[in-house]
């Protein structure tokens, strides 16, 4: 039978104590480790939650940041490629966005302040409209390619 309680070690500077913290109804940011990374002499972790919520505000603000620079390089990586003639690039990059998107709204409401949220969400947005804009191009080149090539023929 697998024990569920859960305790902490607390080290002040005369005394230790320990104090017992439920971690299944503890409200904050669970971090979870990186797989197979392993150090010698070292304690081995499989998540951290973190409860500061200025540290959960910059943690979390972190990540979306470093997902939304990977979605702008996919993006400048697919709007430079001339030799896509069909558009799956643009849709990739564009049901990326959305993910991202989606994500922003679901895991990182209760995570970040609304002001960020909003911001974040108008940024990728944009982004999804110049998708858009390049994908509608792109019919027409190709309608109007289409159109000249028919067009010709006796």
């Amino acid at each position: 039978m697998a024990v569920t309680s859960k305790f902490l070690i607390v080290k002040n500077k005369d005394s230790k104590e320990i104090k017992y913290f439920d971690y299944d109804k503890l409200d904050g940011y669970n971090l979870t480790t990186k797989k197979d990374v392993h150090f010698i002499d070292a304690i081995d972790v499989n998540r951290v939650i973190i409860i500061n919520p200025t540290f959960i505000d910059k943690i979390a603000t972190k990540k979306i940041n470093n997902k939304f620079s990977k979605l702008i390089n996919m993006m400048q990586y697919v709007c430079e490629r001339e030799d896509d003639e069909t558009g799956d690039g643009y849709e990739i990059a564009l049901n990326e966005a959305e993910k991202l998107k989606v994500e922003l709204r679901t895991k990182y409401r209760k995570l970040l302040n609304e002001e960020k949220l909003e911001l974040m969400i108008k940024k990728i947005e944009i982004l999804e409209d110049e998708l858009k804009l390049r994908l509608e191009i792109l019919a027409k080149k190709i309608e109007k390619e289409e159109e000249l090539s028919h067009g010709h023929s006796r």
